[in-house]
């Protein structure tokens, strides 16, 4: 069995920078999900893959429709992971910071983040579980923090495949079946979704603690 795990193409709304409030945090995340794809030339993957799921977000369903010329099934689980607001009203804070704020918000549990980094956590179980109840090959496109769980949990559960930190847009990553026992392992708490994996401009060690979708980005450019 085989296992193709693709992010979407880039989007056009730019990274946001400078002093911001976690409100502008959130319009920007919604402008975001909601962008248009930058789009370029990919193989036709059709031929490589039994079926195709999809994150139902505009940028991956557009990105696996151009990948897999045939049906694909939008899926909600695929979505990339949110991060909460702040109730801190007025008060403004670099973006660096902001990163900073949610990732450790994130590790700790804090009250406006825990039951989204739960929530996340679920789905990328349940996917691994869909996953599961197939035999044939399946090609799953989504964003770069789900894409880093997922292939946590792939890797748990006895699937054999690559290595990657941000992975790149609209390239297949593939993984293949291997026979071997299950483990009980948590898929743990060390990142954040794709907003922030999407930022190569950060320091090397925070790029492997956010992700495009969660400003921690808390799928630079899911």
């Amino acid at each position: 069995m085989r296992i193709g795990l693709a992010r979407h193409f880039p989007v056009s709304v730019p990274w946001p920078s400078g002093w911001r409030t976690s409100a502008e945090l959130q319009t920007w995340r919604e402008q975001y999900d909601h962008a248009e794809v930058i789009s370029f030339p990919v193989p036709d993957e059709t031929p490589n893959w039994s079926h195709c799921y999809t994150s139902d977000l505009p940028r991956a369903e557009k990105t696996a429709r151009t990948l897999f010329r045939a049906a694909v099934t939008p899926l909600s689980l695929l979505r990339e992971g949110e991060f909460g607001p702040f109730p801190t009203g007025r008060l403004r804070l670099p973006v660096w910071i902001w990163y900073r704020v949610i990732r450790l918000a994130w590790l700790a549990g804090h009250p406006s983040q825990k039951h989204l980094r739960d929530d996340f956590f679920k789905r990328v179980r349940a996917v691994a579980d869909i996953i599961e109840s197939h035999q044939e090959d399946l090609l799953l496109v989504s964003h770069a923090g789900m894409m880093l769980y997922l292939r946590k949990e792939l890797i748990r559960r006895g699937f054999r495949g690559p290595r990657f930190d941000t992975a790149q847009h609209a390239r297949v990553y593939e993984f293949h079946r291997q026979s071997v026992a299950r483990t009980s392992t948590s898929i743990g708490v060390t990142l954040l979704p794709e907003a922030s994996l999407e930022r190569k401009d950060l320091p090397k060690r925070n790029t492997r603690i956010f992700s495009k979708t969660a400003v921690a980005h808390a799928s630079r450019e899911g």
